[in-house]
């Protein structure tokens, strides 16, 4: 059936099919209305045509009043009543306005010849008066002629004309009158089911899926409309002028109604068939005209916005000071020349002068809030804030391109600063990894080189080895540890667990720790610290490793013999602890020399300290919210710490 439906046979029979059914539904519903109009359910049959013959009857007597004038008009000398004869089944008789009678038809006259009189013959339908104007008079004029028509039409209809065909008409839609609404609803499914299937099929091949398009198709949506609403405007005023006669009006009806919906019914295929091929709106004329006019805007658009970039080109060419002495040349030229044309309107010039200030004032001050921004861009890039964009929004050009280039070199600041963070994050996961694969082997000489010196030998060569290879082995053991522990406390990766603690007691256990070491070294170690308790909050075993490699330091490099001051005191709520001593070598380089990895204080190297301590006892320091400064002052050697008092 699908593959029917899609065949020409196929869209032939179902158009058929809509335009029959449109046609039964349209006159059911009209019938129908035209019953519960002139109430043919109650009324009899014969009343029904008589009251459907009503108004052909009554047009019908202003042509015998015609015809009545134009006949006594020739023939003024004859008998009267004059005998017309009969309009088909239509009769009458015409009196003038003595009430005479002056023409009959031959119907009625053959009644009053029987002896029946005008106003008992029980036929009649309609009486009218009607003016007869004589020729060359206008109809403002007095009328020349009125004349009382009686009329109506012999219900036997013994000729066969429009009045009869009419009757017919009528008495067969009469007898319809119940049955109709079956032939509605059956017209109605009818024309749904055959405009789905017709709708359906549209543009469809029987045998493949390929949209075909109608020769419709080929005309633009829009003028297919155009043409659609002119054939059906021109095709309802023919039908509007009722120049024909009765059975030509209604053989005209049915024709243009047959033409009128099968073009309707082709152009409902055709938006089926377009909205399938999904072109309904970009194949129409309209559509087609206005895309080259949007293609000519774009053109015109773009050519406009070449030349409003090169002009630009040329103002951004120009230097800012150029462009300010040229606009300030230019407000002053217009600011003559208004003042010039206006010497004698001091109105006028007042009013000039406001205009001009409510223009220049805004701009100034955009200048102003221009300057601000970059001024705000400047000050967050040299306080350190390398995440600070400035905003370009409202700039002026000139601005606009100080304050992008701000941004990129924030951008440029952020972007090194991170490449730099990635390179130490590699470095110390490098050496982590590396020291770790270093100390398992070393773990083992370690321990192996114990066991050889506790083993008994007589050659002392080998014992003095064994304890050159323990010391240098434990040498390099410590030297990767303080390796490790150092790149971690620069990079922040060192756990630290701060709590509240005295300071003091770092300075006793510094004493205590470190008596044997300073009386070898020939040193004498001097505290001094305030009678009350300075609290600060710190993590004890990494204080602890600040103190011992400072207090390594001093052992190292102190000169001997002399003293060595360690002070605690309490300065603006700040606990600062103090290391004074004299080098026993001359300190050739400045404090962050000294505070750089693997910088010693001899240059000779002849101890065994690897330049990583005071780099760790720093790092260590900051990670407990504290500072190292180092102050060398001639031989005398200064080390600073500094924390925030707690409590």
């Amino acid at each position: 059936m699908k593959r029917f439906i899609r065949t020409t046979a196929g869209k032939t029979i179902l158009f058929i099919l809509c335009i029959f059914s449109a046609f039964l539904l349209t006159g059911s519903v009209l019938g129908i209305c035209m019953f519960f109009e002139s109430d043919a359910y109650v009324t009899p049959k014969e009343d029904m045509i008589r009251n459907c013959l009503y108004d052909p009857v009554y047009s019908e007597g202003y042509n015998v009043a015609e015809d009545t004038y134009w006949a006594c008009y020739y023939d003024p000398n004859a008998a009267l009543p004059l005998v017309l004869p009969d309009h088909g089944n239509y009769y009458y008789a015409v009196l003038n306005e003595e009430g005479r009678m002056v023409a009959v038809s031959e119907f009625v006259n053959a009644k009053l010849a029987k002896g029946t009189p005008l106003d008992k013959i029980d036929w009649m339908q309609n009486t009218q008066e009607i003016e007869i104007h004589p020729p060359g008079l206008e109809y403002s004029d007095t009328p020349y002629l009125c004349y009382t028509v009686y009329s109506g039409v012999n219900m036997a209809f013994p000729t066969a004309d429009h009045y009869a065909m009419q009757a017919r008409l009528i008495s067969f839609a009469y007898n319809l009158r119940y049955i109709i609404y079956f032939i509605a609803g059956i017209s109605l499914l009818t024309l749904i089911g055959s405009f789905v299937a017709l709708m359906a099929s549209a543009s469809r091949r029987p045998d493949t899926e390929e949209l075909c398009p109608g020769p419709l198709n080929v005309i633009p949506f829009d003028v297919l409309t155009v043409v659609m609403l002119a054939i059906g405007s021109a095709g309802f005023a023919v039908l509007d002028a009722r120049v024909f006669s009765s059975v030509l009006t209604i053989i005209l009806i049915i024709a243009l109604s047959l033409n009128i919906a099968s073009l309707l019914l082709g152009y409902c295929i055709s938006i089926a068939s377009r909205l399938k091929q999904r072109n309904l709106l970009s194949n129409t004329l309209t559509f087609r005209i206005l895309k080259l006019l949007w293609r000519i805007l774009k053109w015109f658009g773009r050519g406009l916005r070449k030349l409003f970039d090169l002009n630009l080109e040329i103002l951004r060419g120009i230097p800012i000071i150029w462009k300010t002495v040229i606009i300030t040349f230019a407000v002053s030229l217009l600011e003559f020349l208004c003042l010039a044309m206006n010497a004698y309107e001091p109105d006028i010039q007042f009013t000039l002068f406001i205009i001009e200030k409510t223009i220049v004032i805004p701009l100034i001050l955009l200048v102003a809030i221009n300057l601000r921004k970059l001024e705000k861009g400047g000050k967050a890039m040299a306080s350190g804030d390398i995440d600070h964009h400035t905003d370009t929004s409202f700039l002026l050009p000139s601005f606009k391109a100080h304050a992008e280039n701000l941004n990129n070199v924030s951008d440029s600041i952020a972007l090194a600063v991170n490449e730099r963070m990635k390179s130490e994050h590699m470095k110390t996961e490098l050496i982590t990894n590396v020291s770790h694969d270093i100390k398992t082997p070393l773990t083992s000489i370690i321990n192996y080189a114990d066991l050889i010196g506790r083993e008994d030998c007589d050659n002392p060569k080998i014992r003095e080895y064994t304890e050159v290879l323990t010391r240098q082995s434990t040498r390099l053991k410590r030297l990767i540890e303080d390796l490790v522990e150092a790149s971690k406390a620069s990079t922040g990766n060192l756990e630290v667990d701060l709590q509240p603690c005295d300071a003091a007691v770092f300075l006793s256990q510094a004493d205590g720790e470190y008596e044997e070491k300073l009386q070898k070294a020939d040193l004498t170690l001097i505290t001094s610290q305030p009678e009350n308790e300075v609290r600060i909050q710190a993590d004890g075993r990494r204080m602890w490793r600040i103190f011992d490699n400072l207090m390594n330091n001093i052992c190292k490099y102190a000169q001997p013999g002399t003293r060595v001051y360690l002070s605690l005191e309490e300065k603006d709520s700040r606990a600062v602890i103090t290391f004074r001593n004299t080098s026993r070598e001359q300190l050739n380089m400045s404090e962050e020399e000294l505070m750089e990895r693997f910088t010693r204080g001899d240059s000779s190297r002849n101890t065994e300290g690897n330049g990583l301590g005071l780099s760790i006892a720093r790092s260590m320091a900051e990670l407990q919210n504290g500072s190292l400064n180092i102050v060398i002052d001639g031989d005398l050697f200064k080390a600073v710490l500094e924390f925030p008092v707690w409590g």
